[in-house]
């Protein structure tokens, strides 16, 4: 669409990855590059740059900032965190800065690729079959675009080359790891777990290294977008403790090392935060050991999600008790506008007799229905 409306020789789009490139292209020949192309451009239209892994190129923000302050140019940058972390953007190139994350496809654009776009409730009853199929490739195969025409085997291993590429180069590359089979090792154990609660002490104990060291792990997968942390939320108090956190992997393509239901509290876990933002996300437990898996803090009200592979009358009475445990603390007023969903991926049981505030929904057909609400993303 740019290059309908703006010549094409206004647009510069430059991947400093290729091998077409000089291996000894720097800042002086990016400032020629630049002047050669602003010299042939069209004056009566804007100018429009896109720089792909600037960061090999040493100095880039300077140039980058010149040309901002000097010029009335559009310029788009993205790179890889082996070098440059999104959160230093804005620090280099002096604040100048509208930082976008590219997350992977939701399942609602996942199915939209495939096909099955403005789903409304006749449709989804109606393509009940295709649409499951679908929704447990995607609950296998998460969200990454790359992967929407592999076969399983093509899938694996991209799947190990992309955990190589973040963990190897992204993370040990840049942080200079000396033994890098522990945050290796780290990671698989998050993979195997995710949604597990866990502590830097518990970790430290399993791993062998001491709780500093994996605390600081923690945070080089989390900046990088393979990890997510959720914080425990405190329902008598309703203060945020940290010292106990749940992980979850960023995208459910990593999750084939885990159980089916943690595969599904994954789901929903990257369901919620595209939603109503990572920020507002939580999880619940309280003295006794009750949990609720998540909690979405929207204002002042509760939207709280427990989540079952396969729903029966035992392990439901588990998860009711602990919804009914978080109501002692809310008022009468708070609960009615407060939802609280119990999420089955299978439903088995013989007697079904939900207190009155609960609403129990299959998985799929919870997500489809919520995107036709309207989207209350907050961060």
């Amino acid at each position: 669409k740019l290059s309908i409306e703006v010549p094409k020789r206004n647009l510069l789009f430059i991947n400093f990855e290729s091998d077409r490139l000089s291996n000894d292209l720097n800042l002086s020949s990016l400032r020629d590059i630049y002047d050669d192309f602003k010299f042939k451009s069209d004056p009566g239209y804007p100018l429009y740059l896109f720089f792909d892994e600037i960061q090999n190129i040493p100095g880039w923000e300077k140039f980058v900032r010149t040309v901002y302050d000097s010029q009335d140019d559009d310029i788009y940058v993205t790179g890889s965190n082996s070098q440059l972390l999104s959160s230093e953007f804005s620090t280099v190139i002096g604040g100048r800065v509208l930082e976008y994350q590219l997350q992977p496809f939701t399942f609602i654009e996942f199915l939209d690729f495939h096909g099955y776009g403005q789903l409304d409730l006749y449709s989804i009853n109606e393509q009940k079959t295709e649409l499951t199929r679908l929704f447990e490739t995607y609950l296998e195969s998460g969200g990454f675009c790359e992967t929407f025409i592999l076969s399983d085997q093509q899938k694996e291993i991209y799947r190990q080359s992309l955990i190589d590429k973040i963990v190897l180069k992204d993370i040990i590359g840049r942080y200079r790891i000396q033994k890098p089979d522990i945050i290796q090792n780290l990671f698989l154990y998050i993979a195997r777990n995710p949604g597990s609660i866990v502590s830097a002490a518990k970790l430290s104990s399993i791993m062998g290294i001491d709780d500093k060291t994996v605390s600081l792990f923690l945070s080089y997968l989390n900046n990088v977008f393979l990890l997510r942390k959720v914080d425990k939320y405190q329902w008598k108090t309703r203060n945020i403790f940290r010292s106990q956190r749940k992980y979850y992997l960023s995208d459910n393509l990593f999750t084939h090392l885990c159980l089916e239901f943690r595969r599904l509290e994954n789901f929903i876990y990257t369901h919620l935060i595209e939603k109503y933002g990572a920020s507002s996300v939580f999880f619940l437990k309280n003295e006794k050991g009750q949990e609720v898996d998540f909690v979405v803090t929207y204002g002042r009200h509760y939207y709280c999600y427990q989540i079952c592979a396969d729903l029966n009358n035992e392990n439901e009475k588990r998860e009711v008790r602990s919804f009914l445990n978080l109501m002692k603390y809310r008022s009468p007023e708070e609960i009615k506008k407060d939802k609280y969903y119990l999420l089955y991926l299978k439903d088995s049981r013989s007697v079904k007799d939900i207190p009155q505030g609960i609403e129990v929904k299959q998985i799929m057909e919870f997500v489809l229905t919520s995107y036709q609400k309207c989207n209350h993303r907050q961060s």
